[in-house]
């Protein structure tokens, strides 16, 4: 309890006394008054919380009931066993929570031929027996001493009813229903159906049987070629220190079986790692004064160092990563951003420490991706959207105890390379959709270092420890079986790479001719942009049936897209006419998740095809189709 002492103070009047008295009383019911309110809102807060939980527990279990047994009424939900069982009423939880489910009709605006459509409408309209409107209301008296409640309402629909499910289209026998059953479907363009389970993009394809060894280009003495970089014809390649010559080469690759040097530089010390944009080439480089350069490539023929930046520490930069304004660049176990807004002025704007040493790194959307030397985490992930504050958000530990070399991302798949494994994996594959929680999808073992990599197409280009195959090409299509396609021999460790689906870049540690250009002969393997696929027609048994919805499974990275139209015919011969959800060609099924057919379009047609959009505006990214699902009623 808290003691006032009041002293008998020389020239203190009663007044001035009573008013210090009523003052300090105020004072004391304010900070009680903040007490109070201040557990309250701790206690409407836990509440809430907890009733949340119920109310979404109450959404989930729901949807598992038997559709037979939600009939309209007031319903309690237990778990029996495995099994959610519904009960008429309310019911307590915790002693607390008054938990009531409810199960409404709903009715729709528009009936015809047995089939009820359109919106649904709170009066008047047509009971649709196929969809329910569930209210979950969870009430209790707060410990603040009022009544609170929370409430969610969602529509379930009889998905299990009726349904034409297609989740293959390889060949071979069909189902049992289709009018044609040796056919998975009746026609398709720039769509690819080879494995079994999915439909994708068409991808171009590699004979790497065929590929020749154009030329070669020894750089002087016999200094290893650390990595290439090739942009619109000219090759930019990298090589360790040498103390009486140049460590960078710009050469014309233009003609692939005539290479020749257009300039060096001497830049005083080993060139780790480069990027290059239309006016400067940057550099991570082993000058312990002067680890970050920028090199002026305006004029091809007469390069030279414009700036340079000297990193915090005296450890070598071994990679770095450009954005356009930014360089991410990594010395030791330190990851620093840069801006380069202005060449002539580098400015420091953040730097992490990730307690291990750092090897290579991946610029992608807005995120950083490491290839570490850190046995626990070989992989991690560096949110970078704002890149004065760098912020660690993933990571992933490898199987075994390995150390990171190369990582490449595209999409939302990362491609990690590592040091040799001995029994296990040297190349793994991610999901990092979520980066702050990697998915491992598939590995293959390689039996030596990995050196670096680039992925080109469908494969992954690996420069391996191996003596008379020190690149190897990887199938990774299907990441859960990666094959390998081919391997050369190129005389020498491929240490760097660039590469597209013409031309490969090799930056290798031969003695003679470190640096090889191998020609595909192929000028595009990406994903094609479209693909439609129409299917098989299937028959829903009489000539009055209805349909009334179409759903499907699948994945569509960004900047892709999966779209339906359908047409029904009265004859299994056709005419097919294929429209979207307003009865026009104009529009598409978009919705995943599910969209009602629209009724007036395909009324009383026993017969049904579906057409399948593709499209891609992603580099080297499809969409994935893995079921359609078509819900229709044989009304008779």
């Amino acid at each position: 309890m808290t003691k006032i002492k009041i002293k008998n103070l020389q020239g203190f009047s009663m007044m001035e006394l009573l008013v210090s008295i009523s003052f300090i009383a105020s004072m004391i019911v304010l900070v009680l008054s903040v007490n109070v309110s201040n557990n309250k809102l701790r206690y409407i807060n836990e509440e809430k919380t907890k009733a949340l939980f119920y109310t979404i527990e109450s959404m989930e279990a729901i949807r598992l009931v038997d559709w037979v047994n939600l009939l309209p009424g007031d319903y309690a939900i237990n778990l029996v066993g495995n099994n959610w069982v519904v009960s008429e009423g309310s019911q307590v939880l915790d002693g607390v929570y008054t938990r009531t489910i409810t199960v409404s009709d709903v009715y729709r605006e528009s009936y015809g031929n047995g089939q009820v459509y359109g919106d649904i409408v709170e009066a008047g309209g047509y009971l649709d027996t196929d969809t329910k409107k569930i209210t979950i209301n969870i009430s209790w008296n707060s410990k603040a001493g009022i009544t609170e409640q929370e409430e969610m309402e969602t529509y379930l629909h009889r998905w299990a009813a009726n349904r034409w499910v297609q989740t293959d289209w390889v060949g071979g026998a069909g189902q049992i229903d289709w009018l044609d059953e040796t056919r998975f479907f009746s026609k398709e363009q720039g769509v690819d159906v080879s494995v079994a389970g999915i439909t994708t993009l068409q991808l171009g394809y590699i004979d790497w049987s065929n590929t020749t060894t154009t030329d070669n280009f020894d750089t002087p003495s016999n200094f290893d070629d650390n990595d290439v970089t090739e942009k619109d014809g000219i090759a930019y390649l990298i090589t360790e220190n040498n103390p009486s010559g140049a460590e960078l080469f710009i050469l014309d690759v233009s003609d692939p079986y005539n290479v020749f040097e257009i300039s060096s530089i001497d830049v005083g010390a080993s060139i780790n790692g480069i990027k290059v944009d239309d006016h400067y080439a940057y550099l991570a480089t082993s000058d312990n004064v002067a680890e970050f350069k920028i090199i002026d490539i305006n004029n091809l023929a007469n390069p030279y160092i414009y700036n340079s930046y000297n990193l915090p520490s005296n450890d070598d930069a071994i990679d770095l990563a450009l954005t356009g304004t930014e360089i991410y660049i990594v010395q030791g176990d330190d990851l620093y951003s840069l801006s380069i807004l202005n060449p002539a002025n580098i400015q420091l704007l953040d730097s992490l420490d990730l307690d291990e040493g750092l090897d290579k790194l991946f610029f992608s959307d807005t995120y950083v991706y490491l290839a570490t030397l850190d046995s626990e985490a070989e992989f991690q992930i560096i949110n970078v959207v704002n890149p004065a504050d760098l912020n660690l958000v993933g990571i992933y530990n490898l199987p075994g105890a390995l150390k990171g070399t190369d990582v490449v991302v595209r999409g939302d798949k990362a491609y990690i390379s590592t040091q040799n494994n001995g029994s296990g994996s040297e190349f793994f594959v991610l999901d990092v959709n979520n980066p702050a929680t990697p998915i491992f999808l598939g590995e293959y073992e390689v039996n030596e270092t990995v050196h670096s990599f680039a992925l080109v197409g469908p494969y992954a280009l690996l420069g391996t420890n191996f003596l008379e195959e020190e690149l190897n090409v990887l199938n990774v299509t299907n990441p859960g079986s990666i094959l390998k396609e081919f391997g050369f021999n190129l005389e020498g460790y491929v240490l760097g790479m660039s590469a597209n689906c013409s031309m490969i870049y090799a930056a290798t540690s031969s003695n003679i001719g470190e640096f090889f250009i191998i020609s595909t002969e192929i000028t595009d393997c990406d994903y094609s942009t479209s693909g439609i696929l129409e299917s098989s027609t299937f028959d829903a048994g009489n000539a009055t049936s209805s349909y009334n919805w179409i759903s499907w499974s699948g994945q569509e990275p960004l900047n892709t897209d999966i779209r339906f139209q359908v047409a029904t015919s009265d004859n299994a011969g056709g005419p097919w006419v294929f429209t979207g959800p307003d009865g026009t060609s104009a529009t598409y099924y978009t919705d995943s998740n599910g969209e009602y057919i629209d009724y007036a379009s395909h009324a009383s047609n026993r017969y049904i095809r579906y057409k399948l959009f593709l499209d891609s505006q992603a580099d080297l990214q499809t969409p994935i189709l893995d079921e359609v699902a078509i819900s229709y009623s044989e009304n008779q």
